[in-house]
């Protein structure tokens, strides 16, 4: 007997909570860690998926918190040190999100 392959429908979340563009840094923190999630869809319109912030997306703006990066490292970290000044999603957002139905 040979094993069925996985569907997306045996892995996927069936509640799914999603973020606007315009949904704040803080608001997504929150979300993530009452959902217990590491990543948000950001979706616009009637649902349409425009990205996706993580929690990778969201460590520039912790870790350069206290003091920002150095020139050297502005250089070498262009996209994490552009993050870690965005307050919205649709700056922190990874894009364009790739989905799958």
């Amino acid at each position: 007997m040979t094993p069925t392959p996985y569907t997306v429908a045996d892995v996927m979340t069936t509640k799914v909570v999603a973020v606007t563009p315009v949904t704040g840094f803080k608001d997504i923190a929150a979300a993530m860690k009452r959902w217990q999630v590491t990543a948000l869809p950001v979706v616009e319109g009637e649902g349409h998926v425009v990205g996706v912030v993580s929690e990778a997306d969201l460590l520039p703006k912790e870790e350069f918190h206290e003091h920002g990066p150095g020139m050297i490292e502005q250089m070498r970290r262009l996209g994490d040190t552009a993050k870690a000044g965005s307050r919205r999603a649709e700056d922190l957002m990874t894009t364009p999100a790739v989905t799958i139905r």
